[in-house]
Parts: structure tokens; C-alpha cells; sequence
């Protein structure tokens, strides 16, 4: 029953009805997401801050990931994993609701709102390695690659809809409208989870100790060669295409570009738009993508050599183009590095290593952004910075796309 469901159209997974509802819940999730770096970089920037301490807050940010998310993932294969959702969704809106109280009190300074940050990272880091870890248990084998591209569409709907929704709001009532729009949608994700049902665990007769499951996943990454050279791949690109973005995108469209709030979150639709049409060219044709490691190489390559040109951008214009050719190379990055993980992953260690996997997409990235930030105070030229660490991330790609002929075939 479940199958015949899935198989019917280019989103049958969506007539599931759980996979239907944690897809909802992953857009509102998401959509705060799109805003949610960037309202605090900006919040910090009209305190008077710079990049190094933009790079600080982001750190703190993902630093409870570095800490939780290999138990959250260990956890996730043994507890009610609704539970952990619920609890994510929670505390990210109580403590996106007190950010947005002492932001339009005036109360906020650049300390409270680096405690807020940290805290809020925290629930984010529960929730992320839990939410990528029960979409294979929600639909067939044979659908899983449509499933991962359905929900990465999510991801890029709330990429282009976020920042759409988050501009009039900063218009309109500044920096504290993108926060109240954030308190709002985690409020209304929440509503997503309450009738959420999870297929039931397998029970364990015997559980080994937590260090014995974390070396599992870890031990797993190690040895599988194939999963091993992805996250290679994942550790560079978080460190040098994500983490510069991140942490100076904001200041580079103000600064370099003239850009007020309300149109630099514009440059991120544009960005989200074109993650979302490559993502729906690959929903229709995941058929035709046989060797998805050299699809996903070949994409990290593009997008490296997009990235060497946001740095030399000479107008808004012109970096709004950039941008959105850098989203369709990032299409392809985040459906082929979800398909590639889960595909070649057993379901027994999946939370374990989907944990590992949001360690570095969250904890990584803003270990990074402090480095970044620190890095671009020193050599005082965002446009350096950014270009430099995309050559950097083009250096990488080229030796493992030469060295790893496997990994080219990998499916």
C-alpha cells in the first residue's frame, strides 16, 4: 500500500502521510533557517560588530552540534525519535520568541544575542540529524532518491521563500521583523509534528554502551573508502565555500555592494532560486544520473569556480547573477551528497552516521566562519577572502577527482 502510494507522480512520496507532514514540518524548519544566520550577522553589524565577531557568534551557534549531534544521532536509533523532533521545535521557538522580545525592546546587545545564538543552536543541533535519519524509514528503498529530492526541494523553497518573506518584514519593522517571522514559523512547524507517526523501532534486547554505538558510525565512515572520500569532500566544502558565505555574506553585500537588509536577503532567494531549479531538473531526471560521485565532483568544481568570482563582483547586479549560478551548482551539491549518504548507508547506523553528517553541516560550519571571520579582520578585503577560499575548495575537488576513480561510479 505504502509503495503504490510513492509511485505515483513526480511527488507520489507526498501522498505518505507521515513523510507528507515531516516534509511540511522540514520547510518551516528551514525557512527559519534561510534567515536565521543571517538576521543574527546583520543584528550584530548594526551593534557596531565586524567579520571577527560575526565569525564568533556563528561559532557559537553550531558549537553545541560539536558537542551533541554523534549522541543526538546514537540516541535517535534507540528513543522515540517524534519525541526529539518535538523537543527541537520547541525550544527553537521559545528561544527565537525571547530574541525577537529583547530586540524590539531595545534590550538586545551583542553578548545577549551571542547567548541566544548558542542556546538556539543547541535545539537546532537535536533536531537536524534526527529529521535526515527518518526519511528512509518513511518510504520504500526504491524511492528513497525521490524522497531525498523532494525534501532537499523543501530545503530550496525555504531558501527562496525565507528571505522573500523576511525582506518586506525588515522593510517594514527592521531587523526585529525578521525574528518575529521566525518566532511565527517555528510556532507553525510545530503544528506539523503533533499527528506525526513513526514506523515503530526495532527493539533491542541488548544496547551497547553510547561509545561503543558512536565508534560504530564513526568506524563505519572510516572504513567504507567511498563514504569516507564524501565527507572529505563535505568537511572542504563546508570549510571553504558555506563558512565564508555565511559569515561575510552580509557584510560583503553591505559593504561591497551597497546593499540595504531588505535587498540583501533578495541575493539569498536568488541563491535558494537557483538551488530549486536544479533540484526540480533533477526530481525529473534522477533516472539519467548513474555516476552521481562524478555529478557531485563536478558540481563542487562549478561551484568553486563560481564562488572565485563573487570576490571581483563590481555591482549588485552583477553578484545577484553570480549568486544565482552558484544556487544551481549547489542544487546538485545538496541532492547528490544526501543521495550518496543514504543510498550507500545501512539503516542500522543511519542516525549515527546522519550524525556525524550534521556535525559538520552545523558544528563545522561555524568553527569555520571563525576562522573566516578572524582571517578576513587580518587581511582587511572580504572579496580576497571569499575568492581565496573558493580556489582552495577548486584545489581540493581536482585531487580527488583525479585520484578517486571509485568514487567517480559511486550511486
Amino acid at each position: 500500500m505504502r509503495q503504490a502510494d510513492a509511485s505515483q507522480g513526480t511527488f507520489g512520496v507526498l501522498r505518505l502521510t507521515s513523510f507528507r507532514l515531516l516534509w511540511y514540518n522540514t520547510l518551516g524548519f528551514i525557512l527559519v533557517q534561510s534567515t536565521q544566520r543571517f538576521a543574527f550577522v546583520w543584528l550584530v553589524l548594526e551593534l557596531g560588530s565586524k567579520s571577527d565577531v560575526s565569525g564568533r557568534l556563528l561559532f557559537v551557534m553550531g558549537l553545541p552540534a560539536l558537542f551533541i549531534s554523534l549522541p543526538v544521532g546514537v540516541m535517535s536509533d534507540r528513543v522515540n525519535r517524534r519525541m526529539l523532533l518535538l523537543l527541537s521545535q520547541t525550544g527553537a521557538f521559545v528561544v527565537t520568541l525571547v530574541t525577537s522580545l529583547l530586540v524590539s525592546a531595545d534590550r538586545i546587545t551583542t553578548g545577549s544575542a551571542t547567548l541566544c545564538a548558542a542556546v538556539l543552536g543547541l535545539f537546532v543541533a537535536i533536531g537536524q540529524p534526527v529529521r535526515a535519519a527518518i526519511v528512509p524509514t518513511l518510504v520504500p528503498p526504491e524511492h528513497l532518491m525521490n524522497a531525498i529530492i523532494v525534501s532537499v526541494v523543501a530545503s530550496n523553497l525555504a531558501l527562496i521563500l525565507g528571505p522573500a518573506i523576511a525582506g518586506p518584514a525588515i522593510s517594514r519593522w527592521g531587523i526585529e521583523g525578521a525574528f518575529w517571522v521566525q518566532a511565527v514559523l517555528y510556532g507553525v512547524g510545530f503544528l506539523a509534528l503533533v499527528p506525526l507517526k513513526l514506523p515503530a523501532m526495532v527493539p533491542h534486547t541488548h544496547r551497547p554502551s553510547l561509545r561503543s554505538e558512536l565508534a560504530t558510525g564513526v568506524g563505519f565512515i572510516v572504513r567504507h573508502p567511498d563514504i569516507r572520500t564524501l565527507f572529505i569532500l563535505l568537511t572542504g566544502s563546508v570549510i571553504f565555500m558555506m563558512s565564508p558565505w555565511m559569515v561575510l555574506g552580509p557584510q560583503f553585500a553591505r559593504e561591497e555592494v551597497a546593499a540595504t537588509g531588505a535587498s540583501a536577503t533578495f541575493l539569498y532567494t536568488l541563491l535558494g532560486l537557483g538551488q530549486f531549479v536544479t533540484s526540480m531538473w533533477l526530481l525529473r531526471n534522477s533516472h539519467r544520473v548513474k555516476q552521481k560521485g562524478l555529478w557531485f565532483m563536478l558540481a563542487l568544481t562549478t561551484g568553486a569556480t563560481v564562488q572565485i568570482l563573487i570576490g571581483p563582483a563590481p555591482s549588485y547586479l552583477a553578484l545577484a547573477l553570480i549568486l544565482f549560478a552558484w544556487g544551481l551548482t549547489g542544487g546538485f551539491y545538496l541532492n547528490l551528497n544526501q543521495a550518496l549518504l543514504q543510498g550507500n548507508t545501512p539503516p542500522e547506523v543511519m542516525g549515527r552516521v546522519m550524525s556525524v553528517h550534521s556535525l559538520l553541516m552545523v558544528g563545522l560550519a561555524p568553527m569555520g566562519a571563525l576562522l573566516i571571520g578572524y582571517a578576513a579582520r587580518h587581511l582587511r578585503s572580504l572579496p580576497e577572502t571569499i575568492s581565496g577560499t573558493g580556489a582552495a575548495m577548486l584545489v581540493l575537488v581536482l585531487v580527488v577527482l583525479l585520484t578517486q576513480r571509485r568514487f567517480r561510479t559511486l550511486s
